[in-house]
């Protein structure tokens, strides 16, 4: 390679290219030369065409070999845009225009036409043809890293440094605010997926919020790491609550938005899953560098087993894997491109109640039939996915125990085998998806991790022979390959949007069904967040010793003729009354009187202890069967996906549906044989307050009026607003149930654990507000219909733009018989 092609801002990653050039097939695509002039991962550049074959052909030879192989490994061999529509009657040239448009990411660079282009995408063979560069790829994915590096080293540290090492927090607060930030996801999440389907910038839908969470997410993280900066106790456990609430808001404001950015990059059936692999194989980097490379090496005791002292070393990791997300933000926020806003519907202005809000938003997405499958599945097994990481770090130190090795090296290297099968497995689990399909590779990856979260059952506490510990990691690697499946569900969410795209008659929002696919689930993270929590508290977890007050233990302790667990014991057995020599809190005694043994960790050289056996107990469920139950339950779910939905012919058939749609004709669904799917024609007046309601809600309120051709006529909303007020009523029922609750344990939320139920409580609080929420502003949506007079006819008009949701017919007016 000459220096030349080193300089040429196309070279390998033009990611970081000084400006983009226009695409010379613009003359074949005039649509897309627009879009050509902006900011663009394609590198198609005036004057930098590929280059020319000097030398002798040997080095021509090798250079098109080693082109050829970076082409396969970046660019895998995918359909084009231009492919889909190969077998479609309508004009080739307009459809792929309007894809041009619709997902602006794409690269057009072709060597066919007329006349041959003068520059091309490196290592693009025949030119891109509507698919996505690696480059652009990249681009999108460069904030996931840092973001995962941050999250899990909080997932993975911050519970046990908050409650074992010098800020001493409460176990009640902490399972707390965990259910708090819970329920602050449930109404930001749905208020974030709306503002950012419906935001119309001319800087896009969003690059906007990409932009604000490069300087948020850095400070929230930083300053979560810093509880040095109040007391210990009560000042530490609430600073760890604000900064836990305020980590729930920046993944709120970065994945929503960053997500839907990536379902929109591309509608090919495969590159789609290409994009998932990557993020979901850069996000495995971030979780490996932040949960176990970076602490491994730089992580000392002072923050993980000395609980007398400070910690400096996390805040700078956290400064460190900050930076980086933001560079990568701010350069995706200014390189990137979006399709341009679409216009105000008509309904919507002036209106109170729109089609756009939270609530007429979940309910259409809860009416799209393969989402609500994939909804259901992952809703009973969000346990199982994140109950097992919540647990580990307690699990390597109680339930392995540090005989073999010290608890934080051994959760270190647990987590790198657990991420680096996880990386070695994504290939395979995309080859499985590419010579199967997308939903027969999910439904094999549930089914294996629930097998692989059984096989955790089989760890015991390690007596110093290392065998346990090995048996772990086997478990590990098991689990770890198993994990690697997980982009598979985002992937077959992307083509879910495309088929909502349809039944709505254009509208696409990618914010609104990657959000709902974690924010339901998250209700079920409660439990996993809270309880083991509250779990252990009960059931008299018992804090590590004073690290003043450990002798040495072993080989090195002065009693030769006594194992070194019966050293430690006899050592802590003889305390004496104001000695405390194992918490200010409690006695050596009743450390014993509540199970608690104490034993020599020969890893450490020092004596400890062995929590008591219904903790052991507790921990390991909740790392295994547990798990595994929540999984397969979701398994069972997944028989009811409708079948014709489970093919890539049958994606490409959505696509080629949506550019009928467009055009006017009326097609048969796709994905639900004899059900036919219209034009969208313009919203009445009321559709936004009637989008608030249930198809067969709707259908009451019509009652006989069709048959009798009265669509002037009112309609009758009495059934719109009762089953809401029955509900509503339910759920303001459940406040002070909940508030009783909260009181009765809150004192106890400063105990040294924190053994409170307070935390139940508030997630009764919790569920009782959403549901009186949800219900009581549909009853409010329905008085506003009633006063507003709405006829029967808005009402069959709405039922007929859902009718495609549900499989119905669409309903024709009966014209009044003659007198």
């Amino acid at each position: 390679s000459s220096p030349r092609e080193f300089a040429n801002p196309c070279s390998i990653l033009g990611l970081f290219s000084l400006r983009s050039r226009k695409l010379s097939s613009a003359a074949r695509w005039p649509a897309m030369a627009a879009a050509a002039e902006a900011p663009s991962g394609c590198c198609a550049a005036e004057g930098h065409g590929p280059p020319e074959r000097t030398g002798s052909s040997k080095s021509g030879k090798l250079r098109a070999r080693s082109g050829s192989t970076i082409k396969a490994v970046f660019e895998p061999s995918t359909k084009s845009a231009e492919d889909i529509f190969t077998d479609v009657s309508l004009d080739k040239s307009e459809l792929c225009e309007d894809m041009a448009k619709s997902f602006p990411m794409l690269c057009f660079c072709s060597t066919e036409g007329p006349e041959k282009p003068q520059g091309m995408c490196r290592f693009a063979g025949a030119g891109h043809r509507g698919r996505l560069p690696f480059s652009t790829r990249l681009m999108w994915v460069a904030p996931i890293f840092g973001f995962f590096a941050l999250k899990f080293m909080k997932v993975g540290y911050q519970n046990k440094f908050y409650m074992d090492d010098y800020p001493k927090a409460s176990l009640g607060i902490i399972a707390f605010s965990s259910v708090l930030g819970v329920l602050m996801d449930a109404f930001t999440d749905p208020k974030m997926a709306s503002w950012t389907d419906n935001l119309r910038s001319k800087y896009g839908r969003r690059r906007p919020f990409v932009f604000a969470s490069a300087f948020f997410v850095p400070v929230v993280f930083v300053l979560g790491w810093s509880p040095a900066l109040v007391s210990p106790g009560v000042g530490a456990s609430l600073w760890y609550g604000f900064f836990h609430i305020m980590f729930k808001l920046a993944d709120t404001m970065f994945c929503i938005p960053h997500d839907a950015y990536g379902a929109q990059l591309t509608p090919i059936y495969k590159e789609k899953t290409v994009v998932w692999r990557t993020k979901e194989v850069t996000s495995n980097l971030g979780v490996l560098f932040g949960m176990a490379l970076v602490p491994f090496l730089f992580v000392t005791a002072q923050c993980s087993s000395t609980p007398d002292d400070g910690c400096y070393e996390f805040p700078l990791i956290a400064l460190f894997f900050g930076l980086p997300f933001m560079a990568s933000c701010l350069l995706l926020a200014y390189r990137g491109r979006e399709p341009s806003p679409a216009p105000v519907v008509e309904e919507d202005v002036g209106n109170r109640f729109k089609s756009e809000d939270t609530i007429p938003m979940l309910i259409s997405t809860f009416l799209n039939k393969p989402f609500r499958i994939l909804l259901v599945t992952d809703v009973v097994k969000a346990v199982g996915y994140d109950l097992p990481f919540v647990v580990m770090p307690f699990v390597t130190a109680w339930v392995l125990g540090e005989k073999c090795m010290p608890a934080g090296k051994a959760f270190q290297y647990l987590v790198l085998c657990n991420l680096f099968c996880g990386l070695l497995a994504v290939p395979l689990w995309s080859l499985l998806a590419a010579k199967t399909s997308k939903f027969q590779a999910f439904l094999v990856f549930n089914v294996m991790f629930a097998l692989a979260s059984c096989s955790m059952a089989s760890i015991s506490y390690d007596t110093g022979d290392c065998s346990a510990s090995m048996r772990a990691v086997g478990c590990m690697v098991f689990f770890g390959a198993t994990f690697g499946g997980t982009f598979l569900l985002a992937d077959l969410i992307s083509d879910v949007v495309d088929y909502d795209q349809l039944l709505t008659g254009g509208q696409r929002r990618e914010a609104s069904y990657l959000m709902a696919i974690n924010f339901v689930p998250k209700f079920m993270n409660i439990p996993g967040e809270s309880v083991p929590f509250l779990a252990m508290a009960y059931l008299n977890y018992a804090r590590p010793l004073k690290e003043q007050f450990r002798p040495p233990c072993g080989d090195s302790h002065p009693f030769p003729g006594m194992s070194p667990d019966a050293f430690c014991h006899s050592f802590y057995s003889n305390e004496t009354v104001g000695q405390n020599l194992c918490s200010d809190g409690m006695s050596c005694q009743q450390y014993v009187d509540n199970g608690v043994n104490f034993v020599c960790n020969l890893a450490l050289g020092e004596c400890g202890i062995q929590q008591n056996a219904s903790v052991r107990t507790t921990l390991l469920m909740c790392l295994s069967m547990i798990p595994a139950i929540f999984v397969l339950c979701g398994v069972a779910a997944l028989c009811f996906y409708p079948k014709s939905a489970k093919t890539e012919a049958s994606q490409e058939a959505v696509i080629q549906a949506i550019a009928r749609v467009k055009r006017g004709e009326r097609v048969e669904d796709p994905w639900r044989e004899g059900s036919f799917i219209h034009p969208a024609e313009p919203p009445t007046h009321h559709a936004g307050a009637l989008s608030y309601f249930l198809p067969h809600e709707l259908k009451g309120a019509i009652g006989s009026a069709i048959t009798a051709g009265l669509g002037t006529a009112p309609a009758d909303l009495s059934s719109l607003w009762h089953r809401p007020l029955i509900w509503a009523l339910i759920g303001a029922a459940l406040l002070p149930i909940g508030g009783a609750v909260v009181a009765a344990g809150f004192e106890d939320l400063y105990d040294d654990l924190g053994a409170s139920v307070s935390p139940l409580g508030l997630m009764l609080i919790g569920v009782g507000v959403v549901v009186m929420w949800f219900n009581g502003v549909r009853v409010w949506a329905a008085l506003h219909l009633g006063k507003s007079g709405v006829t029967v006819q808005e009402v069959v008009a709405k039922l007929n733009a859902v009718a495609p949701f549900v499989g119905a017919a669409r309903i024709e007016l009966t014209p009044p018989a003659a007198a």
